[in-house]
């Protein structure tokens, strides 16, 4: 059962017995999978207990009661009630020693404080292990996204007030405020475990710590297709930045119009992001709306705060000691009616301005300050400059929409007219059933083989959580094609789709899923192929992935995989393609099991998948043994081209 049916279900009162008949028609070992994906057994909040702690009863003793005494059981509730009392004692030992340090009535303030100082000064000072990884950009993507965590636990559970933008509060309290930064890394480890115990393959040790290690390629998988959309994204903004570079130096940007993009932009900035419409919404029309509101209108909003927050920035002179501050100090402070003026001045309409700010302001479903940078403060708005400086507006419009249950599966004629556009460009003949009940996205015909295709569009996962939903989608698309194929798989369907193919035979049938998201693992799902859009155009258009250094101002490039995209498309190279996927065992070579040794904090080993060698290196600071082990990961799977 997929993830999210699950869930729902488990709010229900058919959960238990379904639980029980799972048990007795498909065993004790698939009950309690599904028992963990309910999400009906942790708690996050810190209670030691499970989230639906009746109902949790109410299946373990129905499960007891069919295997009384089973070690399986006794070992599921273990686990259990030790990944609940790791969340308490978090929130006891972490959270509540903070606050006792800091007043109620000005915690808040001095978090967002220490939030922007850090983020401005501190994680400059940051050391990182490897010049293979210079993770700090991760560090304060982390530290940007956790922020949103506390603040809900803050604002929502705590329920402490933020009324005074410019009150000065004693620095020591900011300094203590910053404790939470080193908690979220703990926060996030524990939800990592969560996530990992719930959906993967997890070894769980308990003694004096828990000892906690991921294992399996479907959990590996997870790292291998964020490793990819990072790729992707990083090279993109890597060029502009080049680009950018070339064209402006460092003066600003900022260019004053009134126009929408892709008509005109009011930064270059604001430019990129329209290229990054299509990477997160499979699609370059700006005027498609959500919630009455055009991509556009909502991309300008963005950007106007981003371009706001440089100004900003550049103009701020902060101090090397305090004494005392005020939110005023590091952040915009504006009214609601001077935001609003502030969009209309740019380009927005009133109408679509009032909206956009509304959907923009920080409220109890928004997942950080990157998607919702607008925080009430009294009579206020306050926006944290080092955070919405560097938002990328078009993955923060994707999540806001997604924290609000938007529907953005924009599917239809957008990602499928992609894929068909492409096929027709290589001079495939492709087309489209379009019967009730049995649509299928795309048929074409290679070497007289028939390639029934699904297309899914699909959200780059960040989580573990977020991959397994993608799984489940993928696996619903897999199966309805199936069903599909199986229908027209008759002789009258299969004569007709060979006369508007143009093909005398049919030599073999394949069933494929495309998906927009990059996959981290070689899928088959009962002779179902999944292949990802970065593979599946980048063959047919026999486009192989690059390597790129920046030498001396030269920027050499090194093609990968060259073998697969060589010669003429065949429907043998295809499939040798799909089956053999390069990509997977090069980003294997990429990531490492890291250790995250919070014993002494709270009492957790983690070793899970990590970057080992990130999308950007700087190679002029590698050591010999890191140039070595960069070379080893691209060895055999590149040519150097000019």
């Amino acid at each position: 059962m997929y993830m999210y049916d699950l869930e729902k279900l488990a709010k229900r009162k058919g959960f238990v017995n379904t639980i029980i008949n799972t048990c007795e028609k498909m065993g004790l070992d698939e009950a309690l999978e599904l028992v963990k994906k309910s999400g009906i057994c942790i708690d996050f909040f810190g209670s030691g207990k499970p989230s639906n702690s009746e109902k949790y009863q109410r299946v373990m003793d129905s499960l007891l009661s069919l295997h009384p005494n089973e070690e399986k059981i006794i070992r599921f509730e273990n686990e259990v009630a030790t990944i609940n009392q790791l969340y308490k004692d978090f929130t006891n030992n972490q959270l509540r020693e903070i606050e006792q340090l800091i007043d109620d009535d000005i915690h808040i303030s001095s978090f967002l404080i220490a939030i922007e100082l850090f983020l401005a000064n501190d994680i400059h000072k940051l050391q990182y292990g490897s010049a293979l990884n210079n993770n700090r950009s991760d560090v304060f993507e982390n530290v940007a996204e956790s922020s949103g965590q506390v603040l809900q636990y803050l604002i929502k559970h705590k329920n402490f007030p933020l009324e005074n933008p410019t009150l000065k509060i004693d620095f020591e309290n900011v300094k203590n405020a910053a404790m939470h930064i080193r908690c979220s890394d703990y926060r996030a480890v524990l939800d990592v475990l969560r996530e990992l115990w719930s959906y993967f393959e997890l070894d769980i040790h308990i003694d004096e710590f828990i000892t906690a290690t991921s294992k399996g390629d479907r959990t590996l998988g997870k790292t291998i297709s964020h490793m990819k959309f990072l790729d992707v994204r990083n090279a993109k903004q890597t060029r502009y930045a080049h680009q950018q570079l070339i064209l402006y130096g460092k003066y600003s940007t900022i260019s004053k119009t009134r126009k929408l993009a892709p008509h005109d932009f009011i930064s270059y900035n604001e430019r990129m992001t329209c290229e990054f419409v299509e990477e997160y919404f499979s699609t370059n029309n700006l005027d498609i709306k959500f919630l009455d509101i055009t991509i556009a209108e909502y991309i300008r909003a963005y950007c106007i705060i981003v371009n706001e927050c440089e100004t900003f920035i550049k103009k701020r002179k902060l101090k090397s000691k305090y004494s005392s501050i005020s939110l005023q100090d590091v952040c915009i402070v504006k009214t609601k009616r001077k935001w609003i003026y502030l969009f209309i001045e740019w380009g927005l309409k009133q109408t679509s301005a009032e909206k956009i700010f509304d959907l923009l302001v920080f409220g109890d479903k928004s997942a950080d300050l990157l998607d919702c940078p607008l925080l009430k403060v009294g009579d206020e708005y306050i926006v944290i400059p080092s955070i919405s400086g560097v938002t990328d507006p078009s993955r923060a419009l994707l999540s806001n929409l997604k924290s609000k249950e938007v529907d953005v599966k924009i599917k239809g004629t957008l990602f499928e007219d992609q894929i068909r556009t492409l096929l027709t460009s290589v001079g495939l003949k492709n087309i489209h059933l379009d019967k009730p009940d049995y649509e299928c996205d795309v048929v074409f015909a290679l070497d007289n083989d028939l390639f029934f295709t699904q297309v899914k569009h699909l959200n780059d996962p960040t989580s573990y959580r977020d991959y397994m939903r993608n799984l489940d989608e993928i696996h619903s698309g897999a199966m309805q094609l199936d069903r599909v194929v199986d229908y027209y798989s008759q002789e009258e369907y299969l004569l007709e789709i060979r006369r508007k193919l143009g093909i005398a035979q049919i030599n073999n049938i394949y069933k494929m899923v495309v998906t927009n998201t990059a996959q981290g693992e070689n899928l088959n799902i009962d002779d179902i192929f999944v292949i990802d859009d970065i593979g599946f155009s980048g063959f047919f258009l026999r486009r192989p992935p690059q390597r790129h250094e920046l030498q001396k101002n030269i920027i050499v490039s090194r093609t990968l995989f060259e073998k697969h995209y060589v010669g003429e498309i065949s429907s043998g190279q295809f499939i040798d393609f799909i089956k053999n996927n390069p990509f997977i065992e090069h980003y294997k070579k990429r990531i490492e099991h890291r250790t995250f040794d919070y014993t002494e904090q709270i009492g957790l080993k983690l070793m899970d998948f990590g970057v080992n060698i990130n999308t950007v290196v700087n190679v002029d600071k590698l050591s010999p043994k890191e140039q070595y082990e960069l070379n080893q990961a691209f060895e055999s799977s590149e040519v150097e081209t000019e």
